[in-house]
């Protein structure tokens, strides 16, 4: 089925509260989808401030440790996956 861009994100939002995929999967589609596949008149402006918000965490989510030590602040983890994506879809 193809999707539109919005609607994927929709969907992969979806998946990821559902626990049908994991927070690196989610973010890595998140963000390329986001930032590269949507066109931004196509949202309101309530999804405009949701998805941007999520957008911001998917894109410099990392699941290594060695990141979050070396880089502290620059990255976000599996925790601030879950916390954006609750506190905005809830």
């Amino acid at each position: 089925m193809e999707r539109t861009p919005k609607e994927r994100l929709c969907w992969l939002l979806r998946l990821y509260k559902d626990k049908e995929i994991e927070a690196e999967t989610f973010c890595d589609e998140f963000h390329l989808t986001y930032h590269y596949e949507l066109n931004d008149e196509e949202l309101t402006e309530t999804e405009r401030v949701l998805f941007r918000e999520i957008a911001a965490v998917a894109a410099r989510f990392s699941p290594f440790e060695e990141d979050h030590q070396k880089y502290p602040g620059v990255y976000f983890t599996t925790e601030d996956v879950e916390r954006v994506v609750e506190g905005n879809v809830g």
